[in-house]
This record gives C-alpha cells, structure tokens and sequence, in this order.
C-alpha cells in the first residue's frame, strides 16, 4: 500500500478525469501508458535500492577482508616478536650456562691442580726438605 497524501490523491484524480475526457480508447490508452509509466519507475527504483545494497555490502566485505589481512599480519608479527624474545632468552642463558661451567671447570683444574701439587710435594717433599730426609740418614750411615 503506497502511502498517500490528500495532494497526491487530488493529483491522481485530476488525471483520470482528465484521462476520461479522451473517450473509452484514449482513456485506456492513457491508463496504461500512466501505468507502464509506475511499472518502470518502480522496476528502476528496485534497481536502484539493490545497487545500493550490493555496493555497501561489497564495501563491508572488503573492509572485513582488508581488516583480515591487516590484522593477520599484527598476529604474525607478534607472533615473530615473542618468538625473537625467547629465541634472545635461550641464547643468553645459553652463553651465561656455558660461561659459568667453564669458569667453574677452570677454578676446578686449578683447585685440582694445587691439590696435586702440594699431595706431590708432601709425598716427594721439597728440594731442601728432601736432604734432611730420614732416608737419605739412614743411608748416609
């Protein structure tokens, strides 16, 4: 139902009154060219509410694709920054683990190393310390 106003209804009679005038034919013929006239303008007025609806949700779609994209490389580049964090992470306590073991290989050797050395010199004994020897008295005697 079309809506209508009293101006609108004061204009649609006053064409079939004037329609009327022009004989049983004519007012036919003027009927329907007026309404072929309705039938084109309401076809082309659907036409158009239809382009208006694809074109706004063509750009909707491509604004939901745009937004994919876009969005898709945030998440792939925080993705690659948190993997860079923990690949830095891995890579410094890696070096600081295998700095202090051989650090602490090394004050071991040396420890080891004194050790050895002074179990050596209490059982060899030392140059001077070796004369006064109780062996070498015996010996002598």
């Amino acid at each position: 139902m079309q809506n209508t106003t009293p101006e609108t209804e004061s204009l649609e009679r006053a064409k079939i009154n004037s329609d009327s005038q022009h004989g049983v034919l004519g007012s036919w013929w003027q009927l329907g060219i007026g309404m072929s006239e309705a039938t084109w303008t309401f076809c082309f007025g659907i036409a158009q509410d239809t382009r208006i609806e694809v074109r706004r949700r063509t750009d909707a779609t491509l604004t939901f694709a745009e937004e994919i994209g876009v969005g898709g490389f945030k998440f792939v580049r925080k993705v690659v920054d948190r993997v860079d964090r923990i690949a830095n992470e891995v890579l410094g306590r890696s070096e600081a683990t295998l700095t202090v073991v051989a650090r602490t290989l090394r004050r071991t050797g040396h420890g080891v190393t004194d050790l050895a050395s002074s179990a050596l010199s209490d059982a060899i004994g030392s140059g001077p310390a070796r004369k006064n020897d109780g062996l070498r008295t015996h010996a002598a005697a």
